[in-house]
């Protein structure tokens, strides 16, 4: 009886992961990473209905218990990974010499919903603290981009009351950390100091905020603050799942200067 309960909650679990994916697509359109929970419903699904079968085989047996000891392994350290990235802190309203907005993806020449949410951010903390300095606005031109991100952000800050002059655009960058080092070299060029001897205020969301600190750090930015946009509820799942696998590629690959 036991195992059959744990068998139809773990099909169950399986299908919400499906219909997840279902319902992200559905409302978003194909969004990066969303596939990953139809294959994990699937593994799921497919686990439960064949893992007795499967137990009879000599060969399965003998790697059995090694994969499950690898995967155990693996859950724990993504539960303290995103534990860290759920509560890294995410608002700061000090004082700041520049802001870097880091791009998020349009479509055409439209802000997805995650770009614009960072953008309603950016003037929301300008009214907080009256910020009269410069904004960097990084991004590039990816696949299915009519414009550059940066000018699409420039474009929906001027609309909405932001000064173009104090609008700067950085617009080769494909990448966080790219967005990083190349809005850095802007900022020392308009500065004439070095980005160690400012305080930056990075704009991003919160699923990105604690490889954002990783990756300016990484790039010399010193003195950095973060004041983040909330996720959409329906992408929570999606981004910072995907935020687990970026976080890793960023520790272990993106070394910075």
């Amino acid at each position: 009886m036991k195992s059959l309960v744990i068998k139809f909650i773990s099909i169950f679990i399986g299908i919400i992961c499906i219909l997840y994916y279902i319902l992200v697509n559905a409302l978003s359109g194909k969004t990066t990473f969303s596939s990953f929970y139809l294959i994990l419903g699937v593994v799921i699904i497919l686990y439960t209905l064949f893992i007795n079968k499967l137990l009879k085989l000599q060969w399965f047996k003998k790697v059995y218990k090694p994969i499950k000891i690898l995967a155990l392994i693996c859950i724990s350290i993504f539960i303290i990974v995103e534990g860290a990235i759920i509560f890294y802190p995410k608002k700061s309203l000090k004082p700041c010499d520049y802001i870097v907005v880091l791009g998020a993806g349009i479509r055409g020449e439209n802000l997805t919903a995650t770009l614009r949410d960072r953008l309603d951010k950016t003037i929301e903390y300008l009214e907080k603290t009256g910020f009269n300095g410069e904004i960097v606005v990084s991004g590039g031109q990816g696949p299915g981009e009519s414009i550059t991100e940066a000018y699409a952000m420039e474009k929906y800050l001027v609309e909405n009351g932001v000064p173009k002059d104090k609008i700067v655009l950085e617009n080769k960058a494909t990448s966080t950390y790219e967005n990083l080092n190349y809005s850095k070299k802007i900022i020392e060029n308009l500065s004439g100091k070095p980005i160690k001897d400012l305080d930056i205020l990075v704009v991003t969301t919160d699923f990105h905020a604690m490889r954002s600190n990783l990756l300016a750090k990484r790039n010399g930015y010193n003195n950095i603050d973060l004041y983040t946009s909330k996720t959409q509820w329906y992408l929570v799942p999606s981004m910072y799942a995907r935020e687990f696998f970026a976080f890793c590629k960023s520790y272990f690959l993106d070394k910075g200067i």
